[in-house]
């Protein structure tokens, strides 16, 4: 005998010898983190500038974890900052589109992408 449709009601059913029993988890995006280097404009950028111009409209489900400035050459520094983000399709893109059109960047370099790792109790 084949039954369809609800597995509880299969479950119960004294005609089954053998049942498999299928677990639904909700299933929850994790989060991974990027760590973006980013090239001023000019010299005389004002990095504080740019990090408040990124932070002030960070697109919905990301965020500035951690950021620094790094020494390049004479004077000229570059922002290393960490984002979170969601493990979704085009999440990346669009983090990246977003930076990208920021006021006083001129370039971006993807340093690494890992995920985000859980607090265990």
């Amino acid at each position: 005998m084949y039954y369809y449709g609800d597995v509880k009601a299969v479950e119960n059913s004294p005609d089954c010898i053998n049942v498999l029993t299928v677990v639904l988890k909700v299933h929850k995006l994790s989060r991974l983190v990027a760590r973006i280097k980013i090239l001023p404009l000019e010299a005389d950028t004002d990095l504080d500038e740019v990090i408040t111009k990124l932070k002030s409209s960070v697109p919905t489900g990301m965020g500035i974890e951690r950021y620094g400035k790094e020494p390049i050459a004479f004077g000229l520094h570059s922002l290393i900052c960490d984002f979170s983000l969601n493990d979704e399709e085009g999440q990346m893109d669009s983090l990246e589109e977003y930076i990208k059109k920021t006021d006083g960047v001129s370039e971006i370099q993807v340093m690494n992408i890992s995920r985000k790792s859980v607090n265990i109790k």
